[in-house]
């Protein structure tokens, strides 16, 4: 397969307080999305660690506030989120609409479920 086009309508509504994989390219890179509903934080108790992975989180919609070892951020539509690997980290939506994620991480993670 040398191009691919996916759409994301269906992802999108599996993706509600969880990521989902879109695409994984070999030992490369992980595409995903995530909505993020108001009033919830993820992982729900303590930080989310990627050992190997650099993560990259878009988002498209909304906004959320992300939470590491050094403080919280605010993250907005149309900011990009870069973390470094062993990043200890939370998003947490505290507004009152849903955030849009579009997510990816490389090298990628072990395999999400679905």
């Amino acid at each position: 397969m040398k191009s691919s086009i996916f759409s994301l309508e269906k992802l999108w509504e599996e993706s509600i307080n969880k990521p989902v994989e879109l695409l994984r390219v070999e030992n490369v890179v992980e595409l995903g999305v995530l909505i993020v509903e108001p009033n919830t934080k993820l992982p729900a108790e303590g930080f989310s660690i990627h050992e190997n992975s650099h993560e990259f989180a878009y988002v498209i919609e909304g906004e959320v506030v992300i939470g590491t070892d050094e403080g919280e951020k605010i993250v907005k539509a149309g900011e990009l989120l870069y973390n470094k690997p062993r990043t200890p980290h939370y998003t947490f939506n505290r507004s009152s609409k849903p955030a849009k994620i579009f997510w990816f991480v490389t090298p990628p993670l072990k395999k999400l479920k679905r």
